[in-house]
């Protein structure tokens, strides 16, 4: 009934166009009057400002003791453009829950400042961390066959040092893992998330040799079957650790015998790149590998323009990923848990030993809280597979200390 004066259907002077736009995510979740069965229920919203949310009087959930939840009355969120005026005022204790824009690189400055006593900082398993995701299709042909060679994926992946870039751009928190799924799935193996994670360039140096890829004009840069020099662009969001990560890489496979270009700008002009395969290599995290059936897309074909990775799958895909793809197809028509473990163990061991993106290792997040916070878990998950930091956390056990 609050939605009906604004639909054709009730309200002749109502559009379907007006309904569409009231009705967005955004709006269901944010506009004040709209009942709800969630802990708190908007009272107020600024666009660009701030957002208010009371507390729901009508909550269904109780704690141990009876005690209707949420304990606390209101929750406010303020809008700040400036994730380092976000971490000022966390340190300052204008925050109560910091996490969602803490970086990596504030993690000194934290550490540092929770000695004070106002706050506690805490580190959560991501499960993931950075990739690099080389372009199947890219529109370069000498490389696109470069990169489909699992030989020079191999190399790329032995040449990188995984506990240089933890120690200069993680201090030291970063385990250096490849591309499979992490410790936090069910279908972890050990031996997967290491595979070719050692850091051996003189191994790195003869597959390339082995692959056909020399540099036979002495200039330092092996060449491409086509005689071109073996050039890539690695694609990343900047401002960010990204660009310090890429940074490194950049040197080590440049110590091998690959030019490499960093294409650094705003995730508004990466990602449409990303989106129309516009790409020799872009860097990002690695997507779902702590439930890889929550990111299908990333590690199946499940439709004609997936992988973002490798746009053309459908059509020309390797037989590895295509079984691959057979594989998690059938754990999600099983109800046998345990050939559905046999299905994805499968599945996971393909994309391990075919190393179709190069993954650097796995990366805590951190987060903070502030000390007059009670019933804060102290450990979780943060992965953006679980919708990242901040729905792990049930605010409405979280009370405030007296």
């Amino acid at each position: 009934h609050i939605l009906a004066r604004l639909h054709p259907r009730y309200n002749p002077g109502a559009t379907y166009e007006a309904f569409r736009d009231s009705t967005s995510p955004a709006k269901l979740v944010m506009n004040p009057g709209l009942p709800r069965l969630s802990a708190w229920v908007p009272v107020e919203w600024i666009r660009g400002q701030r957002i208010v949310y009371e507390r729901n009087p009508y909550y269904w959930k109780v704690d141990s003791a009876g005690n209707q939840l949420p304990y606390a009355d209101r929750l406010i969120f303020t809008i700040i453009r400036d994730s380092q005026v976000i971490l000022l005022k966390f340190v300052n204790g204008e925050i109560d829950l910091y996490g969602r824009y803490a970086r990596i690189s504030m993690y000194t400055t934290l550490r540092a400042e929770e000695r004070k006593g106002k706050f506690d900082l805490h580190l959560a398993d991501s499960g993931s961390g950075p990739a690099f995701y080389l372009n199947w299709d890219c529109p370069k042909l000498a490389l696109r066959e470069a990169f489909r060679n699992k030989q020079v994926r191999m190399a790329l992946s032995f040449a990188v040092n995984r506990e240089e870039i933890s120690e200069i751009v993680y201090f030291g928190l970063l385990e250096p893992a490849g591309y499979a799924f992490s410790r936090s799935s069910p279908y972890y193996s050990e031996a997967a998330h290491q595979l070719y994670t050692a850091y051996d360039p003189g191994k790195a140096r003869q597959l390339m040799d082995g692959a056909g890829y020399r540099d036979s004009d002495g200039d330092g840069y092996r060449e491409l079957k086509d005689g071109s020099r073996f050039e890539m662009n690695i694609d990343v969001v900047a401002p960010g650790e990204g660009v310090d990560v890429c940074e490194l890489v950049r040197s080590q496979w440049e110590a091998i015998g690959v030019k490499v270009n960093l294409n650094s700008a705003l995730r508004d002009i990466i990602w449409p790149r990303r989106v129309n395969g516009d790409f020799d290599i872009h860097y990002w995290d690695l997507e779902g590998p702590q439930d890889p059936l929550g990111r299908l897309n990333d590690w199946a074909i499940m439709g004609p323009t997936v992988p973002f990775w490798h746009h053309n799958a459908s059509l020309e895909g390797p037989e590895w990923l295509r079984e691959a793809t057979r594989y998690i197809q059938n754990t999600l028509t099983t109800a046998d848990t345990t050939q559905s473990r046999s299905y994805m163990e499968a599945a996971r061991d393909l994309h391990a030993n075919n190393v179709p993106a190069i993954a650097v290792g796995s990366a805590p997040r951190i987060w903070g809280s502030t000390a007059r916070l009670g019933n804060v878990p102290q450990k979780m998950l943060i992965a953006d597979v679980f919708r990242g930091f901040g729905r792990e956390v049930c605010h409405e056990q979280i009370f405030i200390r007296p």
